[in-house]
């Protein structure tokens, strides 16, 4: 199919705007509004001729190329439509394979977390049956012995969230959840979590600790794991975190560490330090 470019349609532009002052000459009018069928009446038999002849050629000419410029145009309205209905199907296509990964995810959600609740409940049962066996069987029928099992039990697995900060600065009107994300941004964690201060205060300037509760045993153990970061802190470096412990291993860790104060007292010249709840000397290097 032939197409008329912008070139042939310049040209055609230019020959009718030429061929107008042609014909006003021939018919003796100074301005298309003087063109009327008395002045052509007025012009000589030959002029009326040649301008009817050019007239016609020029004519037949443009009419073949208005056809080619119309069947060009029906041709790209054509495909439009069949660009639109392309458009339409590869958002189709898109909307399908979203969907198809929204399913995914969705599974992979669900299976996550059907493998944590049942982690979880297995982790509670585990701790159940652990309690059950140091318990005296004669005593485990007992509803009250039961009733303080389970409770021991929920309260373990409650404390497993939980993290106990120490020499955190305390101030008037703070917004402790954010200072302790500050803390926990020094170590490279932004966990969830929930945050209150612990004892009553003493003095004015006291540094109560703080007990931070996070999403899980797991967020807890990350955040254990990566507190030494602390002691290279600039800001935070008198800060301490530790998990949360039961009274009776808060009242261990008391004699834990006056065992420690004690040893080197008696003995400077070596190095002690607790580990996994015991206590360990070393020499200390040669200066």
């Amino acid at each position: 199919m032939a197409t008329v470019s912008d070139k042939e349609l310049e040209d055609l532009i230019g020959k009718c705007s030429a061929w107008i002052p042609k014909a006003m000459e021939h018919v003796g009018c100074s301005a298309p509004i003087d063109v009327t069928s008395a002045a052509c009446k007025r012009a000589m038999k030959d002029s009326l001729a040649m301008l009817f002849a050019e007239s016609f050629q020029f004519v037949r000419c443009q009419t073949e190329k208005l056809k080619n410029l119309k069947a060009e145009l029906s041709s790209t309205q054509r495909q439009l439509i069949e660009n639109q209905k392309w458009v339409i199907s590869l958002q189709e296509t898109i909307i399908r394979e979203k969907e198809k990964q929204l399913e995914g995810v969705e599974t992979a959600v669900k299976s996550s977390v059907e493998s944590n609740l049942k982690e979880q409940f297995k982790s509670y049962s585990e701790a159940v049956a652990e309690n059950v066996m140091v318990c005296p069987t004669e005593g485990f029928t007992d509803p009250a012995m039961l009733k303080k099992v389970v409770k021991s039990v929920v309260q373990e697995e409650d404390r497993s969230r939980n993290v106990i900060i120490f020499g955190l600065a305390e101030k008037k009107g703070e917004n402790l959840e954010e200072s302790v994300q500050e803390v926990f941004e020094e170590i490279g964690l932004k966990p969830t979590l929930q945050a209150c201060r612990v004892g009553r205060v003493i003095k004015e300037k006291s540094k109560r600790p703080v007990k931070v509760s996070l999403s899980s045993s797991c967020a807890a153990h990350q955040v254990l794991s990566q507190v030494r970061k602390l002691r290279q802190s600039a800001r935070f470096s008198e800060v301490y975190v530790r998990p949360d412990r039961s009274e009776e291993e808060r009242i261990q860790d008391r004699l834990l560490v006056q065992e420690l104060l004690k040893r080197r007292e008696s003995e400077p010249n070596k190095l002690h330090f607790i580990r996994a709840g015991t206590i360990h000397s070393k020499d200390k290097p040669a200066e």
